[in-house]
């Protein structure tokens, strides 16, 4: 007598379990794909079989899938030249056994971050690098000659020269900000809603008492246009703050980003800059006492974190405050954790991306065996850190960008 069928084979009572599966009703099979908690998990399930892979390849569904998951932070695009020069750039991506390292080797093998494709690439210099488009900018003329580049389709765009009267204009400022830098559009696409989303390409500039924003949109309204956004109030914003004003009108300063706003710290004064990208208005924030290596994160509710180092700490703790609403028109700096570091580094705080935030540190002892830098990212749900990446000889600076992204069957192109 032959034996019983197993459960799962094809004489058995049970149908196999991809059959059961693919019997689902197709929106049924969107929600459970769309649950997945990693683009790698998709990728494994797009090969499972083909009526699979046609929902996942879906423009529909992968957008669904983006809007739902936040990109994980992949890599560190760290420049080796003191010039910043484009063919200087080398893109870091996390290591294993850090769960984005598969995602960033995928990436790393189609994209091309020194923007090569570019005319005459060695004369361009990277400024900035946000929603997966590069920034970057002829050496020696910062707003003349700008181009927005997507490095994984190699693909890229020649924003227009200014206008005549607001190039006249840049000749009698001081600059401020000396880095032009990139900003969500924050525009609907219309009926086209798989066609890449706007960027916006931003200038900080100042002159006398007034601070100047350039802005290029490339939709929307404007799409295509040069225009600017004026602050009255820089010179009330830095009385009594003697020398400060030289300071900024020579060194750009640290920017930061978080809920829509965009956040420069102004030295030695315990205040920001605060520049609304929704309702293109300024305004200033102060910061506690005593901190520094302030980087500030998208909190809960709305509210604006941050992430710093304390003058009086022995090095080993960072900590994280929350500006809260005292409900009379006042906000206050309110300690919501402190979190231990790694003894035997010292670090920096090199930015926020894909809801980490990246620490980099070199070890105490230069004889050690181990990596000389390593660093650490910190998921800001759960505030725990994993080892992100090590390397022997490159040190990433504060001024480094943060690659977040997805691996390229989930990027579409971002011009």
């Amino acid at each position: 007598m032959a034996p019983p069928a197993p459960p799962n084979s094809p004489d058995g009572d049970a149908p196999p379990a991809m059959e059961s599966q693919e019997a689902l009703p197709e929106h049924v099979v969107d929600d459970i794909f769309l649950r997945l908690p990693t683009a790698e998990d998709l990728a494994r399930a797009s090969m499972a079989s083909a009526s699979f892979r046609r929902i996942i390849a879906a423009r529909s569904f992968l957008r669904r899938f983006r809007a739902l998951h936040r990109p994980p932070l992949l890599g560190v695009l760290a420049y080796e030249s003191s010039q910043r020069a484009n063919l200087s750039v080398a893109f870091l991506p996390a290591q294993p056994p850090h769960p984005a390292a598969a995602a960033a080797a995928h990436t790393l093998a189609r994209a091309d971050f020194s923007c090569s494709f570019l005319p005459s690439p060695e004369l361009w210099i990277n400024c900035d690098f946000r929603d997966g488009r590069a920034l970057l900018s002829k050496q020696g003329d910062f707003l003349a000659n700008l181009a927005v580049c997507d490095p994984l389709h190699r693909r890229y765009v020649l924003l227009p020269a200014l206008p005549d009267d607001l190039a006249a204009l840049t000749r009698e400022l001081d600059v401020i900000h000396c880095h032009p830098f990139l900003a969500h559009a924050g525009q609907d696409r219309g009926d086209n809603a798989d066609a890449p989303s706007g960027f916006r390409v931003m200038c900080l500039l100042r002159c006398s008492s007034t601070l100047i924003l350039f802005i290029f949109s490339s939709s929307g309204a404007r799409a295509g246009q040069w225009r600017t956004v004026t602050f009255g109030g820089w010179g009330a914003l830095m009385a009594g703050h003697v020398g400060v004003d030289f300071f900024l009108a020579t060194l750009s300063t640290r920017r930061h980003y978080a809920h829509g706003c965009f956040y420069w710290e102004i030295p030695y004064t315990r205040k920001l800059l605060v520049f609304d990208t929704r309702t293109e208005e300024f305004s200033s924030l102060s910061t506690p006492r005593g901190h520094y290596q302030m980087v500030f994160v998208e909190a809960m509710e709305g509210r604006l974190g941050m992430f710093s180092r304390s003058i009086e700490d022995d090095g080993k703790h960072l900590l994280y405050d929350i500006l809260q609403d005292n409900g009379d028109g006042t906000k206050e700096w309110r300690r919501e954790d402190v979190i231990s570091v790694p003894y035997k580094y010292h670090y920096d705080i090199i930015g926020v991306a894909g809801g980490c935030l990246l620490l980099h540190g070199n070890v105490d002892n230069p004889e050690s065996p181990e990596f000389h830098f390593n660093s650490y990212s910190l998921d800001l749900q759960t505030m725990k850190l994993k080892w992100f990446r090590g390397t022997q000889s490159l040190y990433f600076s504060p001024h480094s960008h943060l690659y977040d992204g997805f691996p390229p069957f989930l990027s579409p192109p971002t011009i």
